[in-house]
């Protein structure tokens, strides 16, 4: 059975880049730009992993992993964002793994993918770096 992954992002490079890193089984991917859409998805998708970008209008990036861990306690997250230092630090108290995506270059969804990679590796959720887009 394929996977189901909620990428909750209106920033194209980050989409771009979790497509990089997925599976060759081609999990079902389902797209949200804002916070709000997110807590929708959900309450109606069994999903495997949620993909959160820390800056996606809609709900503050801490209170959107507050409000998910409340609708589905036991959904893994990683949360993705552009300004590392601080935002690693604020959710690496909340069981929430964590990517950096790099600001501009070309090297950005590389290194994101590369850090999506490691963190599906280590939570055995069989992402690689290597997978190719779609």
């Amino acid at each position: 059975m394929s996977q189901h992954i909620i990428v909750c992002s209106n920033n194209p490079t980050l989409v771009d880049a979790t497509t990089r890193v997925l599976d060759p089984q081609r999990p079902h991917l389902t797209v949200c730009e804002s916070g709000l859409e997110v807590l929708g998805a959900v309450e109606v998708v069994d999903a495997d992993l949620l993909i959160l970008d820390m800056q996606t209008p809609g709900l503050n990036g801490l209170l959107l992993i507050t409000a998910v861990r409340k609708l589905a306690p036991s959904l893994p997250i990683v949360a993705v964002s552009t300004t590392p230092q601080e935002d690693a630090r604020a959710v690496s108290h909340m069981g929430v793994s964590y990517a950096s995506l790099p600001l501009g270059g070309s090297d950005g969804p590389q290194a994101l993918a590369a850090s999506l990679a490691e963190i599906g590796e280590i939570r055995g959720m069989g992402l690689s770096s290597g997978a190719g887009s779609r």
